[in-house]
């Protein structure tokens, strides 16, 4: 049986992904008390809900885990400080209060020695001024037997149906690692299959209305926007955005204001989606109005094109349940991810895997 821990778990995007190419999740850790109930109700098993820095090795080992018995150690530390889009802002106190989460990260490593591991962030974590925690993080898993190798995928090149670029790391201290192989392409061609668009996730659910929800689903629920963003969105095509309203209907705000020229900007059926964030189910925070409809996408469709089983929940208000997607791993790319680390694991063989159990219940002897 393969086994998963799971770090800064969420809703379960990750685990509900290696559960479906049959990982156990034995632990999570999930510090936001709403998500950790959508976590307990899509992957069965309540998560800890606890700040990862209060964790301990005895909290591990309640939990079932013992040292090198865990097959992956999964986690992605919060990445809003290391994003592209504050790079020109100083570092305040809670961004490094958030970046010294990835050397909790690497804490829980030390302690439970995982035979291998996964870690997902943002770009930003490679570039620039936050470059220098990732070659420190790099250096400390060198130290504790780890190989790694890296690199910046894109989502979509998986079968997502977003286009989500992070940085993804897998190590290994049983083999060499690799990372997943690309599946799809945007024309396909080469053994590729083309990108799974927008059309894809969502078409299949009820249309719905400003203000309207799905009787069979209450998570396919649309907001209710005003007489006003409605006309707005009646006048923007498949694709388009703000720049497509009539000057009538431009905000004041915009009149004057190049860019964010995804502000109530529409999805296309026929391309991935963008980025979902927290603000996902928002027309004013990027490119989230239905391709066709009038209105905003909802938690549902906003699941779908994060790959999460469809149905999988969520829990408390609406905002706390946007973020809780927005902050997801896309299930299908942890799937992806959980294959690759089979593939390790196998051409290891049970001896290699025997040696590193037996180095560490050795070290803990001495």
């Amino acid at each position: 049986m393969h086994t998963l821990v799971d770090l800064f778990a969420g809703c379960g995007g990750g685990s509900m992904g290696f559960k479906e190419a049959g990982f156990e999740t034995v632990a999570a850790v999930e510090i936001d008390k709403f998500a950790a109930e959508a976590f307990a109700l899509n992957v069965g098993s309540p998560p800890m809900v606890k700040d990862i820095r209060d964790i301990s090795l005895e909290d591990m080992r309640a939990s079932g885990v013992e040292p090198g018995r865990v097959t992956l150690l999964f986690g992605c530390p919060p990445c809003q400080s290391f994003t592209i889009l504050r790079r020109g802002s100083s570092a305040s106190y809670e961004d490094i209060r958030r970046n010294s989460l990835i050397f909790e990260y690497l804490r829980i490593v030390e302690e439970i020695k995982p035979r291998h591991l996964a870690f997902e962030n943002v770009p930003g974590l490679v570039e620039g001024r936050w470059e220098k925690y990732f070659i420190s993080f790099q250096q400390k898993l060198a130290d504790l037997g780890y190989s790694l190798t890296w690199r910046v995928v894109d989502a979509a090149e998986y079968g997502v149906p977003q286009r989500r670029r992070r940085v993804l790391v897998i190590g290994s201290r049983v083999t060499d690692p690799e990372l997943p192989e690309p599946t799809h392409s945007e024309h396909g061609g080469d053994g590729l299959d083309s990108f799974t668009t927008v059309r894809d996730a969502i078409s299949a659910l009820r249309p719905l209305d400003s203000g309207e929800t799905d009787p069979d689903d209450p998570f396919h629920r649309a907001r209710r926007h005003s007489p006003l963003a409605l006309r707005r969105l009646a006048a923007i095509p498949e694709g388009g955005g703000r720049a497509d309203l009539p000057d009538e209907l431009v905000l004041r705000c915009h009149r004057d204001h190049n860019g964010h020229y995804d502000i109530y900007g529409r999805m296309w059926w026929d391309r991935v989606a963008p980025t979902l964030t927290s603000g996902c189910t928002n027309v004013t925070r990027g490119r989230f109005a239905h391709p066709e409809q009038n209105r905003a996408i909802t938690l549902r469709e906003a699941m779908l094109l994060q790959t999460f089983p469809p149905d999988a929940q969520l829990r408390g208000g609406v905002e706390a349940m946007a973020l809780q997607v927005g902050n997801a791993v896309p299930s299908l790319l942890a799937e992806r991810v959980s294959k690759k680390i089979i593939e390790m694991e196998a051409r290891a063989g049970d001896g290699a895997v025997a040696r590193a159990e037996a180095v560490v219940r050795i070290g803990a002897e001495v």
